[in-house]
C-alpha cells in the first residue's frame, strides 16, 4: 500500500508589493532622487525590518507602502489595492481600517489619557462606545499599560508613550502595522521592550509588521531584513535560511 504523501504547503500571497518605485523630492530646480527602480514584496505575519544609514530613503518607502506618499513611477499594491488608483479619501479609508502606526516622536495628544488615544481611532471607525473602550483597555493591557490607563502623556516615560502608540495601533486589529523608528528615542531598556512587543505582535496576531530602523538590536528579533543604501535594497536576509536572498533587481 502506497505510503500517504504530506500534502505541500500552499504559498501565502505577499500583502505588499512594489515594482520599480521611483521617488525624488525637488526643491526649486534641484531634484533629489530617493527610491532608484526599487522592487520588493512583503510576506504575510512577519516583522520586516528595513535597516540602512541616515539619508538612504528607507523612511520615504516606509511612506510610499503605507500610502502616506504617492510614487513618481513605479506601482504599490497592498492587501489587493492598487494604492496610486485610490483618491485621496479612499487613502484615508485604506489605512483607516486595514493600517496601524508608530513614529519616532509618539504621536500623542497631550489633553488625552492613555485610555482615550487608544479608543481615538475606534471611534472613528465605527466601534461603539462600549467595544472601542474593551479594546483599548485589551491593548493596552497587552502591552504592560493596564495600571497606567488614566495618565496623560505629562505622566508617562518615553517607553511608556511608545507603548501607548502601539496600543493604539493595535486596537484596531490592523493587518498591516507600519513602524517607523520606533526606539531611537529610548534607553536601551525601554527599547528593548518595544523591539519584544513588535515581535510578538507578528507572531501572536499574524499582523505583517514593517518596521524602518538603524537599531541593531531589531536585526536578531526580525524574520526579514531589508538593507538600503542610495534608494536601492542591497541584501535581502531571512532568519533561518541557509543563504541570503538576492535583492529583486
Amino acid at each position: 500500500m502506497p505510503s500517504a504523501t504530506a500534502p505541500l504547503a500552499t504559498p501565502r500571497a505577499p500583502v505588499i508589493e512594489a515594482d520599480h518605485v521611483c521617488k525624488a523630492f525637488v526643491s526649486g530646480k534641484l531634484r533629489t532622487p530617493v527610491l532608484n527602480g526599487l522592487s520588493l514584496s512583503i510576506d504575510p505575519g512577519e516583522l520586516t525590518l528595513i535597516s540602512g544609514p541616515s539619508g538612504c530613503g528607507k523612511s520615504t518607502l516606509l511612506a510610499i507602502l503605507s500610502g502616506l506618499q504617492k510614487v513618481d513611477s513605479g506601482r504599490v499594491r497592498a492587501l489587493g489595492s492598487e494604492l496610486g488608483q485610490l483618491d485621496l479619501r479612499a487613502l484615508e479609508h485604506f489605512r483607516l481600517q486595514h493600517t496601524g502606526f508608530v513614529f519616532q516622536g509618539f504621536n500623542l495628544f497631550p489633553a488625552l489619557t492613555a485610555l482615550e488615544q487608544v479608543e481615538l481611532p475606534l471611534n472613528h471607525m465605527g466601534l461603539s462606545k462600549q467595544e472601542a473602550r474593551e479594546r483599548a483597555r485589551r491593548s493596552l493591557e497587552e502591552v504592560g499599560l493596564s495600571h497606567r490607563i488614566k495618565l496623560r502623556p505629562s505622566e508617562l516615560s518615553g517607553g511608556e508613550k511608545q507603548r501607548v502608540a502601539i496600543a493604539r495601533a493595535l486596537a484596531k486589529e490592523p493587518e498591516l502595522l507600519f513602524a517607523d523608528e520606533p526606539t531611537s528615542a529610548l534607553d536601551a531598556a525601554n527599547g528593548q521592550v518595544i523591539i519584544d512587543i513588535l515581535h510578538t505582535i507578528a507572531h501572536t496576531h499574524g499582523t505583517t509588521v514593517l518596521c524602518v530602523s538603524h537599531d541593531p538590536r531589531l536585526v536578531a528579533h526580525s524574520d526579514r531584513v531589508l538593507a538600503m543604501e542610495d534608494g536601492r535594497i542591497l541584501s535581502d536576509r531571512r532568519h533561518g535560511a541557509d543563504a541570503p536572498k538576492e535583492p529583486t533587481p
